[in-house]
């Protein structure tokens, strides 16, 4: 979610008190922007046809958000305030487990979202809660202090990367797509399997039906379950 290598955005600044003839807030820029959003894309969203959105003026948002980066940073923070954390009562990384499914849940619910996680570090106060619980059950585990660095990036990059593998499948198969290949495609691939000469392609014409009908949640458990395992091997070494 972040890795602390690129430049700390200037959104993190104290806004600026609303002007008298300007009512908007940046609060409600914000939201406006994840409506906006959701309803058209990412590529669609510039600060003009944001102004329009909230039947205002582009120089209305510049006086609480300076640049489109700027605002991105603020929308995924804002999404990011989603992501409800579990009481830090539990098992470490049973904690860990539960916190990387709510991740995935708000970025599956917002789909652009995740191409703002992978492309920008999260350093905004709703994101960096995350990341501090996440840093948190792994030192309460008693992973090593000098490896949880690593192991942060491979849990966060697992999670959103497969966020976004899910979201491109589903942008080719549909909006209204169910998790997993359609009816229709699974029979496109049932034939396309039945063409293939066997004796040249044995393993996938043997395994394609379960790679056709793999569910991504389940997919999804199952590799994070395997990730935790690996760090509670680390920890009986």
């Amino acid at each position: 979610m972040t890795d602390g290598k690129h430049k700390v955005s200037a959104a993190w600044l104290e806004d600026k008190p609303p002007r008298r003839q300007q009512p908007l807030s940046r609060e409600q820029i914000v939201r406006g922007a994840v409506e906006y959003l959701e309803q058209h894309g990412l590529e669609e969203l510039s600060m003009r046809k944001l102004a329009a959105h909230l039947g205002t003026a582009a120089t209305s948002l510049y006086w609480h958000v300076v640049t489109k980066d700027q605002l991105f940073d603020l929308v995924l923070d804002e999404i990011f305030g989603e992501v409800r954390l579990p009481e830090e009562d539990g098992e470490p990384l049973e904690d860990l487990r539960r916190v990387m499914h709510e991740v995935r849940r708000v970025l599956s619910r917002y789909p652009e979202a995740a191409r703002l996680a992978a492309s920008r570090p999260t350093l905004g106060p709703r994101a960096l809660r995350v990341v501090e619980y996440t840093l948190g059950a792994l030192l309460r585990s008693g992973y090593p202090e000098e490896s949880i660095a690593h192991a942060y990036n491979l849990i966060a990059d697992y999670t959103i990367g497969g966020v976004l593998v899910e979201l491109s499948r589903k942008r080719l198969t549909g909006p209204g797509a169910p998790s997993g290949e359609s009816s229709e495609d699974a029979d496109t691939m049932r034939s396309f399997v039945e063409s293939l000469p066997g004796e040249k392609f044995p393993n996938f014409v043997r395994l394609s039906g379960l790679l056709v009908t793999a569910n991504d949640e389940e997919s999804f458990a199952f590799g994070l379950d395997r990730l935790l395992a690996g760090i509670s091997n680390d920890l009986e070494k």
